[in-house]
């Protein structure tokens, strides 16, 4: 990884950490711009980078900087509610820049793509939130009423976010190959 990789790999690092402080709580999982800044990470950067700066944004988390939403921080979020949200993260970056790298992106495609990670981040937020209910809380639940407080209420805004990550990103990514600063086939 060359200088220009970690820059850009810090840079998405630290959009998502101010990303997360904007945060508004509904019921046990808080509603933030993280999946903003995920699809983007995914778009501008590829997969590779896309998912770097997603994971060096959870390990800085994990060291104890405050970065994940409401000033939480610690390793202990990754057993939490929402620390396989956080795996959903990198594991959507990834996707998403799986889809960018190699190609003109369009708008049909970038909307496949993102859809998947999204798919991605509430398939593993849904089993996580599940498991720290399980067996950290030690309070089961079923499925639905999972799938009732952590993926139903943040649908809609999540789909609004994504829309428009997905018309930045393609803009961003396209000037940057216009200017040569990134190659499509990275």
């Amino acid at each position: 990884m060359n200088v220009r990789e970690m820059t850009l790999a810090a840079l998405f690092a630290a959009l998502l950490a101010v990303s997360s402080q904007f945060s508004i709580t509904l019921g046990a999982v808080p509603h933030t711009l993280q999946v903003f800044v995920v699809i983007l990470a995914g778009l501008v950067l590829g997969a590779r980078l896309g998912a770097i700066s997603v994971a060096l944004w959870i390990v800085i988390g994990c060291f104890g900087l405050p970065v994940f939403s409401q000033g939480k921080a610690g390793a202990a979020v990754l057993l939490g509610p929402t620390g396989g949200f956080l795996i959903g993260f990198v594991v959507c970056a990834y996707l998403v820049g799986r889809y960018a790298q190699g190609r003109e992106i369009t708008s049909f495609g970038s909307a496949i793509a993102i859809l998947t990670g999204v798919g991605a981040v509430y398939i593993l937020g849904w089993a996580g939130f599940m498991a720290s209910f399980e067996f950290f809380l030690h309070k089961p639940m079923t499925w639905e009423k999972a799938a009732s407080l952590v993926i139903l209420p943040f649908l809609p805004f999540d789909l609004v976010k994504a829309v428009m990550a997905s018309y930045l990103g393609m803009r961003v990514r396209q000037s940057l190959l216009k200017a040569g600063l990134t190659v499509a086939n990275k």
